[in-house]
């Protein structure tokens, strides 16, 4: 993750100026050495990325998924994407998230589909990562024909 992107995610959601400066300063403190023959050799600083054992890093990683639903939910609101409803009572739902990995609900036509796409590419490339489309599958209902 860009550490100027976990900043900025934080300013967006009016987190106080010392509290950001407080979770950067831990989020950018790390150094590592790298051991050779049993001995600590090298000084490396990295400039992004959160370190998997920091207990803050699953809450970072919870505020950065905060600006990629806040992109879906104005898509859906603009009227660029639909999500899914299971009654017509209810709430559409566009996506869903679980741990680290997201589904999306939408209707199975190209414009929509594009729009998706768009908006979670504009949210890996300012998160600084990608989709992996090799772990990456997409599902659709009986009533979709297969051209589709």
């Amino acid at each position: 993750m860009e550490w100027s992107f976990i900043e900025a995610v934080m300013c967006k959601m009016r987190f106080s100026e010392i509290w950001i400066n407080w979770i950067m300063r831990c989020i950018t403190s790390v150094k590592y050495k790298v051991l050779m023959n049993g001995q600590p050799r090298g000084n490396i600083v990295p400039e992004r990325g959160l370190r998997q054992e920091e207990p803050l890093s699953p809450f970072i990683f919870i505020l950065c998924t905060e600006a990629l639903v806040s992109l879906l939910n104005h898509a859906e609101n603009q009227g660029k994407i639909t999500g899914m409803r299971v009654t017509r009572a209810c709430p559409s739902v566009s996506h869903l998230l679980f741990g680290d990995d997201i589904a999306f609900f939408c209707k199975a036509e190209p414009h929509v589909c594009e729009e998706v796409m768009k908006v979670v590419r504009k949210y890996g490339q300012a998160l600084g990562q990608c989709i992996n489309f090799d772990k990456s599958s997409l599902l659709f209902g009986k009533r979709i024909n297969v051209n589709v």
